[in-house]
């Protein structure tokens, strides 16, 4: 909407920065919206089309925007154009500077000229200034545009490819990078395509310009340069070398600390923090010992850059004088100095730009490895199902087929390796289903069942698409293809958000089919106690037990209203009562005329069950129905139990609302996870200060010293350069002849002068070579220990931030999400390890570069004070509007840049739910309205940044078109032409002091945010009495007796008791269970004995020690703990087994024995063989067997298990409770569990009702008592 001069003058960024001023740049809103040339519809609308004329993306990018990406190169071309107008000036102006009179006699005609000569030089060097500003700014503005929308093309092709390409395995991290590093790659190679043509022009025409003004002499300096162009190319390569280690060690790194993380409740409940504390140290000491060799190796780099100039003149012009016998002058030294100079930058950075061009083309070619990747053809791998023959034999047969398979084989997840993009694509498994047969008709309810890794699960991704089909198809009904399927997976997957959110998963929302789903997943319980829908679910639901996770993937399924759903044992990780609520309100309720296909040994289920798989090693066996139903008899009443479709609306009636605002589908969380904590306004003093601190004081002051005294030495060998032309230029310029004296004798006087100048000339030059190399000793001394402190911080923080969040408190990581503590540790880490040290390097440089070349242009030329004065508080003003506006807007792009990662992520982690709901779609589109926010905050990033370097360039080119008027009107009474060469080249670097300098105070500013961010999370609490009062005695426990008195506690706060007023008192070597409905304080239990958090009242005694007055790791490394979310980390088994490494071998495999383990280990290939990450590679049940292995491993004398058979079936359960009773003879054990059947062994059972103990005794004889509650649970888990 801005006119033609608004956007010429970028008056039209005034508003945003007038916001920022105001402190009102508190949201995306408050920022430009982007405009319709950025329309994000319309952009990859372009990219579509051209991919799908062409697959390859770099032609699609240049048929999108080459036009306009060429033409911008023409303002580039004027900026450097114009730029060489300046030193040309400068020599003319110099020219004209007469100190004396002439031996001539003056003609009036020439002096009339020769007058105004000064003021055309002076106007225009103002005018070219002026012209290289503009069209400098506004090239840039055209970059940041057309970079944007090439990264809106390629982000979102990305994006796209990865959710329809056909699977990846292990490949998130690869994949994200391909959307950050890669792409910035790809999209700063457009500056430097055009910085590839420019250098080289600037280069040959400096030189001609230098040869016009040295003759041959120019070669000396240029010669120089040009042999530090293989030195500092030989250096850049073995940075890029360091830097690919650097990459690698930092992904290591991060991805332990993920899992670290990811797994921080089970590592502190197990008082593992200082085994991962040292991994991760680890793996930050080959990172350091690669960022260290990159920075010295940046340091000699930066003293090249910083000495060349300098070595360069003294070159130059020793040859000039000594060589070519020639005397220096104003004119022609200035011009060489200004030319020198303007060679310096392309000289350096050339070798970066071919660099930068190197690696995007890596890149480009890496996202063209994704963008070439088939695409899932569900169009070729469903085939209509009329195509299929046959008759069924099922006694429904009536019903219309839904499934069939008939001869078909399916290979899972072999990984390929593809080089360029160093993805594992899944093609394979160790194990392939071949000439598998299944039909199934509508409605039918078909159970698998089989052993741990059996592949009940892959047969669930063959009927999902997500594997490769040898032969044969999959044939669905007509339009299921694309409807999709209600899928349910084992382990489960939620997005960050509200449970509603969670639920209703974009669909419309319709109360009376929400409150039915909620009853019918038994999840109105559990809203009551979250404090309803609107409840946060967390990253990954982790504010959910394992059970409401389940139950909230559940009701999502059901909410969708699918045909076929496919449920991977939902019920495994449900106590008895909701397992037994949702097989009859869900399975046989909501779901009732559904077609259904469960992974379940649960008997209420299988006796209903039409059809009984059974899954072993990819070989699929059916059961006999009759034989199930006999064995099940029991049950056969079951059927009259189930309600149907107007029972439960029925029921509906008399649930209550769901939440105070049912017709609202985004509730508020009353447990909602912390918000971000968001500075505004001045980064605080206390965060400089402590970087200040972890450079170590001394350090930091003597780095001030040497950059102090660096420029010192700077200045005085210039000052000096102008004192050596000053005294040449007086004894060779024609001397006035005074009345008294003859021709002849003034002759012989200026021959005499001459000769002085000769003798004299070793001894300017020999001076001037001093200063010159003791500048770069200076140099190469602060470069090394700006080096050195920068690591020495990096590490500091790394450090001091890594053991604060591994020793915060349980809760922070339940309401903190995974992806906003990983910004600490890899974002914000790199920029105190690499970005904040390089940018303060140069914020030091720019600041005392422009106070030196202040202080030599007013000592040269007084009158610019004149000048300085006025522009200072002008300056001031610019500089502090664009610091308030510009460090909002980056705190607002670094917000907005990390919702598109977790999306991402959360993406990768759900694929195979999202592709099975069929919502592709909504997820690319909620992906693209959060890259249209980040774009936003980039876009007014660079507005701002532009408004700010065109008001600088103005003010630079203000000044030194006044100093060269000042220079021309004083040019009657100035005596000293070499003074105007030193004022007026230090006014032309003073253009770039200036912009350099703020956007150093900006940059660093906005960088030091990281630091505020880390400092933020070096504060936190640490756990309660986390050090203790009082070591406990030798050897203790060695009884295992266990007390409660008393004992209420809650998680947080605002959050009501979880147990209340509870007595327990365990004997030594007892068994006890704790049993109860999900949220009835059972894992609460195990909690208060680990201290998870502090206890309202009561007292817990283990061995009769107060647990409150031991020092925490003490404590939870004498007791074992199994939990129901088995963790195992990337590494060896023998490391997962053991990870402090205390025991042998034949202990390990006597412990893997025990758990009936050893076929599994041996078939991974014993103790050494790999677990990934999470154990991916693993099933849930082979994990649940290794984390039973490690605690019996660790011979603890009291044992906890929380539902740790959850994930096994009947067969391994009932093999791990005779394990539980037979291997953990002899310690006291405390378990919690949802099947009931596996704790009538025990010696005692608690049935936890409300965070109370309702009901306790020996487990036979309460069920033996038909009153009991236990009776009654036992009676409805046994149908």
């Amino acid at each position: 909407e801005a006119n033609m001069l608004s956007r010429f003058v970028f008056y039209w960024v005034r508003p945003l920065i007038a916001k920022g001023v105001a402190g009102k740049l508190k949201s995306i809103d408050d920022l430009f919206e982007l405009p319709e040339s950025l329309n994000i519809w319309r952009v990859i609308g372009m990219l579509h089309q051209a991919l799908d004329e062409t697959v390859s993306l770099f032609k699609s990018l240049h048929r999108c925007f080459g036009w306009e990406f060429y033409l911008i190169g023409l303002l580039r071309l004027l900026a450097d154009l114009a730029g060489f107008a300046g030193p040309i000036l400068l020599g003319g102006l110099l020219r004209t500077e007469n100190p004396g009179n002439s031996t001539q006699p003056p003609s009036t005609e020439i002096d009339a000229v020769m007058d105004y000569r000064p003021y055309y030089y002076a106007i225009g060097l103002l005018c070219s200034t002026v012209i290289s500003c503009f069209a400098g700014v506004h090239f840039n503005w055209r970059m940041t545009l057309i970079s944007s929308k090439m990264r809106i093309a390629i982000v979102t092709a990305i994006y796209q490819k990865t959710l329809r390409a056909k699977r990846v395995l292990n490949a998130r991290s690869e994949i994200l990078n391909l959307m950050s590093t890669d792409t910035d790659r790809i999209v700063n190679s457009c500056v430097s395509f055009h910085s590839f043509w420019s250098i080289p022009f600037q280069l040959f025409t400096t030189l001609y310009l230098l040869y016009t003004q040295l003759g041959v002499a120019f070669t000396a300096g240029v010669f120089f340069a040009v042999l530090l162009i293989p030195i500092n190319r030989k250096i850049a390569q073995t940075i890029g070398r360091l830097s690919q280690g650097l990459m690698e060690a930092k992904d290591a790194r991060v991805s332990i600390t993920s899992e670290s993380i990811s797994g921080a409740k089970d590592i502190k409940l197990n008082a593992w923090e200082d085994v991962f504390i040292k991994r991760i140290e680890q793996l930050r000491d080959v990172e350091i010992g690669f960022l260290s060799k990159r920075k010295y190796l940046d340091a000699l780099c930066v003293y090249f850059w910083a000495t060349t100039p300098v070595l360069m003149c003294l070159f130059t012009f020793g040859t000039y004088v000594l060589v070519l016998g020639q005397p220096l002058t104003a004119a022609s030294t200035y011009t060489s100095v200004a030319l020198l100079n303007m060679l310096i930058g392309p000289l350096n950075a050339f070798p970066w730009v071919l660099n930068g061009l190197t690696e995007a083309w890596v890149s480009l070619k890496r996202v063209q490895a994704l963008i070439e990747l088939p695409n899932i053809n569900l169009d070729e791998y469903y085939q209509p199902l009329t195509k299929v023959s046959g008759d069924t034999s099922f006694s429904n047969a009536k019903r219309p087929l839904v499934i069939s398979i008939r001869d078909s084989s399916f290979e899972l997840e072999v990984k390929r390796s593809r080089a360029e993009l160093n993805l594992s694509l899944t093609d394979i498994v160790d194990f392939a289903f071949t000439n598998l047969n299944l039909e199934v008709v509508q409605g039918e309810l078909v159970c698998l069942l089989g052993p741990v890794g059996g592949g009940k699960s892959s047969l669930l991704q063959v009927l999902l698409g997500n594997v490769h089909c040898t032969k044969g198809a999959v044939s669905l009904a007509a339009g299921y293809d694309t409807e999709g399927f209600g899928y349910v997976a084992q382990s489960a997957w939620l997005q960050q958000g509200t449970i509603r959110d969670n639920i209703i998963w974009g669909e419309n929302y319709d109360e009376t089919r929400y409150k039915a789903v909620i009853h019918a997943c038994a999840l109105q319980h559990d809203l009551d106690i979250l404090g309803g829908d609107g409840a946060s679910v967390g990253e990954q639901g982790r504010t959910l037990s394992g059970g409401q996770k389940a139950r909230v993937s559940l009701a999502r399924a059901v909410y969708q209203n699918k045909e076929i759903y496919l449920l991977d044992d939902i019920l495994s990780a449900l106590d008895a009562h909701v397992a037994r609520h949702i097989v009859r309100y869900c399975i046989f309720g909501l779901l009732k005329n559904k077609t259904r296909i469960m992974i379940t040994a649960h008997p209420m289920v299988l006796c209903r069950a039409t059809q009984t798989l059974h899954v072993k090693r990819g070989k699929i066996t059916q059961s006999d129905v009759n034989s199930v139903g006999s064995m099940l008899s029991e049950y056969d009443d079951y059927d009259e139990d189930i309600p149907d479709q107007q029972s439960i609306r029925a029921s509906k009636a008399a649930v209550p609302s769901v939440n105070g605002t049912p017709h609202e589908p985004n509730g508020t969380a009353n447990g909602s996870l912390e918000e971000e904590v968001r500075e505004f306004g001045q980064v605080d003093r206390s965060v400089f200060g402590a970087y200040w601190q972890a450079t170590g004081r001394s350090l930091g002051f003597w780095v001030v010293i040497t950059v102090v005294l660096m420029q010192i030495s700077r200045n005085i060998t210039d000052a000096w350069l102008a004192y050596w032309v000053g005294a040449t230029n007086r004894a060779i310029l024609p001397p006035v002849i005074p009345p008294n004296r003859t021709l002849l004798e003034v002759e012989l006087v200026q021959e005499n002068n001459l000769q002085d100048v000769a003798n004299s000339t070793m001894f300017y030059l020999g001076i001037y070579s001093t200063l010159a190399l003791g500048n770069t000793m200076l140099t190469l001394v602060r470069a090394f220990l700006f080096a050195l402190a920068g690591i020495k911080a990096a590490k500091y923080i790394h450090d001091r931030l890594l053991n604060s969040v591994i020793h915060t408190k349980l809760q922070f990581f339940d309401v903190v999400p995974l992806g906003r503590i990983l910004n600490r540790f890899s974002s914000d880490v790199y920029t105190v390890d690499d970005t904040l040290p390089f940018i303060l390097n140069i914020l030091l440089a720019q600041f005392f570069g422009l106070l030196g070349a202040l202080l030599i242009s007013l000592y040269a030329m007084p009158w610019l004070g004149l000048l300085i004065i006025p522009l200072a508080p002008i300056y001031l003003t610019l500089q502090n509007k664009y610091r308030c506006a510009s460090r909002d807007i980056k705190r607002l792009s670094s917000n907005a840049l990390s919702p598109i990662y977790a999306h991402f992520t959360e993406t990768v982690q759900g694929l195979d739910t999202i592709r099975a709901f069929r919502g592709e779609t909504r997820f690319h589109r909620d992906f693209l309205f959060k890259l249209t926010e980040s774009i936003r905050a980039q876009l007014s990033a660079a507005a701002a940044q532009q408004w700010l370097g065109l008001r600088l360039q103005l003010l630079g080119a203000f000044l030194v078109g006044g100093s060269g008027l000042l220079a021309a009107i004083t040019s009657a009474h100035m005596t000293s032409p070499e003074l105007v060469g030193l004022a007026i080249s230090y006014a032309l670097s003073i253009t770039g002091l200036l912009s350099g300098l703020l956007y150093a105070v900006a940059e660093t500013e906005q960088e030091f945010i990281a630091v505020e961010r880390i400092n933020q999370y070096c504060q936190l609490e640490t756990e309660v009495n986390a050090d203790g009062s009082a070591d406990p005695p030798f050897g203790w426990p060695s009884q295992g007796v266990v007390v409660f008195e008393n004992v209420s506690m809650r998680y947080r706060e605002h959050l009501p008791c979880s147990i209340k007023s509870i007595d327990i008192s365990v004997k030594p070597c007892e068994r006890l269970s704790l049993v109860g409905r999900t949220g009835s304080g059972k894992t609460s239990v195990l909690s208060a004995l680990l201290r998870v958090a502090p206890l309202d009242k009561g007292t817990i005694t283990v061995d009769f020690v107060n647990i409150a007055t031991l020092p925490l790791d003490v404590l939870r490394s004498r007791i074992a703990l199994i939990s129901q979310d088995p963790f195992l980390f990337t590494g060896t088994i023998r490391e997962n087994l053991d990870p402090r490494a205390v025991h042998i071998d034949s202990e390990i495999w006597e412990a893997i024995t025990c758990c009936l383990a050893s076929p599994l280990i041996q078939s991974l290939g014993g103790l050494d063989a790999k677990v990934e990450g999470g154990g991916n590679n693993l099933s849930a049940g082979q994990k649940q067997l290794l984390c039973l292995t490690r605690a019996l491993l660790k011979k603890s004398k009291i044992v906890l298990i929380d539902e740790g058979t959850a994930n096994l079936d009947l067969e391994s359960e009932s093999a791990v409770q005779l394990i539980l009773k037979n291997a953990f003879r002899g310690r006291t054990v405390i378990m919690v569990a949802h099947r009931l059947n596996g704790t009538l062994d025990t010696d005692t059972v608690l049935v936890m009702q409300n965070g109370t103990i309702a009901e306790q005794g020996v487990p036979r004889e309460l069920a033996s008592q038909t009153t009991s509650m236990f009776h009654a649970m036992l009676q409805e888990q046994q149908g």
